[in-house]
């Protein structure tokens, strides 16, 4: 899932409510689609008949103004909209302007791959919310130490995850680090991110239809070279809509791990009769290593790996 030293703070935010500012593209957009009387699957699936892949959270949120088309992809595929929409050439490209700024620039940023960032299920998708915060410092990063607390509800559903990471910056001016979550079930409702300890929430790009959320967690300064922190977030599912996850949980790992730690625990009154650990290669593959793995009487069970990764470690159950 799955980021300063002083300055703790504590909020919340749901990545549901991101809010965006009067944009020109997306009115003119928005206005052509409902003078052609399409929907946004239609609309897809022309484009999908033009040989144009574009995800339908794209275009909902191009249309939104959350997002704008800047990747040479999707500015092709606003070309194909101009046609399709019967706009003119130029009717809404030349409504995009410049790209919009993405902060301060910084050493050494270069363009991220959705490849190894959660599920593959969706590559415009994952591309999309990458493109919209700061991945320059996240392979700048030495993971120490990870743990990932889980709480399950009576009826075996997630109520909420609190994660630790102790972090070391391999050079100066490292600021952040990249929360990934994935409901790894399209359409499941995406957990409120509180802070805890030693950072604050920056941008938030989510995919609700989708599943998938790439958070910023921002660091009180910037680390110098060598310097360690450690950082502590919760993620919270808002009742009644507990997530079950197809009784798993698992944390995928870009970069390696010193030490990674996962707590699970069971209500009192919602057991599992068999627990397993298991590991798969980063693309979520076939579990590789699997083994049964008691839960205590305090109803905890635990995986843990050292020296991991890239790669995927979990707890998988079953309740009968």
């Amino acid at each position: 899932m799955p980021a300063p030293v002083a300055g703790a703070e504590s909020r919340l935010r749901d990545p549901r409510r991101i809010e965006s500012g009067a944009d020109p593209f997306a009115d003119a957009l928005r206005a052509a689609i409902r003078a052609k009387g399409l929907s946004l699957e239609r609309l897809q699936h022309k484009l999908r008949a033009r040989g144009v892949a574009v995800s339908i959270a794209a275009l909902s949120y191009w249309q939104s103004g959350r997002r704008r088309p800047e990747r040479p992809d999707s500015l092709t595929a606003v070309g194909h909209l101009e046609e399709i929409l019967d706009v003119g050439e130029g009717g809404l490209s030349t409504l995009l302007g410049p790209p919009r700024p993405r902060g301060k620039a910084r050493p050494r940023q270069r363009p991220t791959s959705p490849d190894g960032w959660l599920r593959s299920a969706d590559y415009e998708s994952m591309a999309e919310l990458l493109a919209e915060v700061d991945t320059s410092s996240d392979q700048d990063l030495t993971r120490l130490s990870m743990r990932d607390q889980v709480e399950l509800a009576m009826d075996g559903s997630t109520r909420r995850v609190r994660s630790r990471q102790v972090l070391r910056a391999e050079r100066a001016g490292v600021d952040r680090v990249l929360l990934g979550y994935d409901t790894r079930l399209p359409g499941d409702s995406l957990p409120v991110i509180g802070t805890l300890r030693s950072c604050r929430l920056g941008r938030v790009s989510a995919d609700p239809r989708q599943g998938l959320m790439i958070a910023e967690l921002l660091f009180d300064r910037p680390l110098r070279r060598g310097e360690r922190t450690a950082v502590e977030y919760e993620l919270i599912h808002v009742a009644p809509h507990h997530p079950t996850y197809d009784n798993t949980h698992s944390r995928r790992f870009r970069h390696p791990v010193r030490e990674y730690v996962l707590e699970v625990r069971y209500d009192s009154r919602c057991r599992p009769v068999r627990c397993e650990q298991f590991t798969t290669d980063v693309n979520g593959g076939e579990p590789t290593d699997v083994r049964e793995t008691p839960v205590d009487t305090w109803g905890y069970a635990y995986a843990v790996a050292l020296d991991f990764g890239p790669g995927v470690v979990g707890l998988r159950w079953d309740w009968h």
